[in-house]
């Protein structure tokens, strides 16, 4: 017995022995921290005619956390493919950037940072863009902040639409059996082939470090190059004191929702064989409002909706409005919107006067003729005006050069036991004001 614990104490201490030598054993080596500038995130792609804005926010950071990053620039490239049955959409890799065009270049700076002379690697590249043909359009070039949104906008030249093949072509496979038996009936299919599907223009970018090492690509965006929907016709425009009514013509090309046939019970359970495609919805924009297109996507005055009017109750004078209207359709998950409408401007004239006041009573006493009157509540209200006369062929006349703000006035230029006649108009602050009707004539005796 003696024996045997001791051979288990010796037995654990060895166990002991080893798994305190392990523990300053080194493994396999790891490989080395790469840290590059973050990933561009945020990234969305939408399509308004003849352009796209990319829109993402840039990195402030790098890989490791630490900010601000270590960011040089931001390269942004785009490529126009042709979806098949076998590819139907593209995946960002080095044959897909080799083929692709580089259409920004952005210069990225800290926040405290000020605008700084161009990196070397950076002027190297400017130079080799601005050096080349670029055949599908300019190169957008400005400087962004770390952490800030950028929008990046694309005009799609005619170049710029026409697909490019990523990587090898593929051979497609031949049946060697069908070549020996010409006379073979090949089976045909029990529908039409399916159309094929539009080209779509990706888009990707990158953060660059000042070293020029590259950051991990964004997510992949794209936008099917189908022919947007034609716009309507010039919008007319109306409007009131308080709001603004834009209508519109339906274009011929605008998609319905379509309607439910009833059935009467009963009836079988069944479903479309095809998915219908979405219904067309109207944008409407205030060009007046709006920024620069090439700089900034144009901000929709409301969501889309498929009635083809739109009111606006925020009418302030003296306001100019340029009303634009644009179709929108989908295509799967993406919003296609077509070239916009002629714009109709209007510049809003204030040529609503206020109501008449009401509630005028006049009372006499020694020291004259005192007139009280309910109050108006136009928000452009700027006074009233009293106007006098004498009964019974009374001529009314203002009594004040200037409106008067309150509702009350006390007209001590009487003759005792002579009747007078008031009314009181309301006038607005528009140049020139716009009076009111009179309010109900009233009459008192002096004393």
């Amino acid at each position: 017995m003696t024996r045997f614990r001791t051979l288990i104490r010796l037995a654990a201490l060895g166990a002991l022995v080893a798994l305190l030598a392990a523990c300053g054993a080194r493994g396999q080596p790891r490989p080395p921290l790469r840290i590059v500038p973050d990933t561009v995130r945020q990234t969305t792609a939408t399509r308004l005619g003849d352009r796209v804005y990319l829109e993402f926010a840039a990195p402030d950071r790098d890989t490791d956390g630490s900010t601000p990053g270590d960011i040089g620039w931001i390269e942004v490239y785009a490529l126009t493919t042709q979806p098949t049955e076998r590819r139907p959409s593209e995946a960002f890799s080095d044959d897909w950037l080799d083929v692709a065009s580089l259409v920004a270049v952005l210069p990225v700076r800290s926040p405290a940072a000020p605008s700084a002379d161009l990196l070397p690697e950076l002027e190297d590249l400017l130079d080799e863009v601005q050096n080349r043909d670029a055949v599908t359009g300019p190169v957008a070039f400005f400087d962004v902040v770390q952490g800030e949104a950028v929008t990046v906008v694309e005009h799609l030249t005619p170049e710029a639409l026409l697909p490019v093949t990523v990587g090898e072509p593929e051979d497609e496979e031949e049946d060697e059996d069908e070549e020996d038996d010409p006379d073979r009936v090949l089976p045909m299919p029990l529908v039409s082939p399916p159309i094929p599907p539009p080209p779509i223009r990706s888009y990707v970018a990158f953060a660059v470090s000042s070293r020029g090492r590259l950051g991990d690509p964004s997510s992949m965006v794209a936008v099917p190059l189908v022919t947007p929907p034609l716009p309507p016709d010039p919008p007319l425009v109306t409007y009131v004191a308080t709001s603004v009514e834009v209508v519109w013509r339906e274009p011929p090309t605008f998609r319905l929702s379509l309607q439910e046939a009833q059935v009467e019970p009963p009836t079988l359970a069944s479903s479309p064989v095809l998915e219908g495609l979405r219904p067309s919805q109207y944008v409407v924009y205030d060009v007046a409002a709006s920024g620069d297109p090439d700089v900034e996507r144009p901000a929709r005055l409301a969501a889309p909706a498929s009635e083809p009017s739109y009111t606006a109750n925020d009418a302030t004078f003296p306001d100019t409005r340029c009303y634009e209207v644009r179709v929108l359709d989908y295509v799967g998950d993406v919003d296609i919107l077509g070239d916009p409408s002629p714009a109709t401007c209007v510049v809003l004239t204030d040529t609503f006067p206020p109501v008449a006041p009401t509630g005028l009573i006049a009372v006499a006493d020694t020291v004259g003729i005192t007139l009280v009157w309910d109050g108006n509540t136009e928000p452009d209200l700027a006074g009233y005006m009293v106007l006098r006369g004498t009964a019974p062929d009374a001529t009314l006349q203002p009594l004040t050069l200037e409106p008067i703000v309150g509702t009350t006035y006390q007209d001590t230029d009487v003759a005792a036991g002579t009747r007078y006649v008031y009314q009181v108009l309301a006038l607005d602050t528009a140049v020139p004001p716009n009076v009111s009707p009179p309010s109900v004539e009233v009459t008192e005796i002096a004393r």
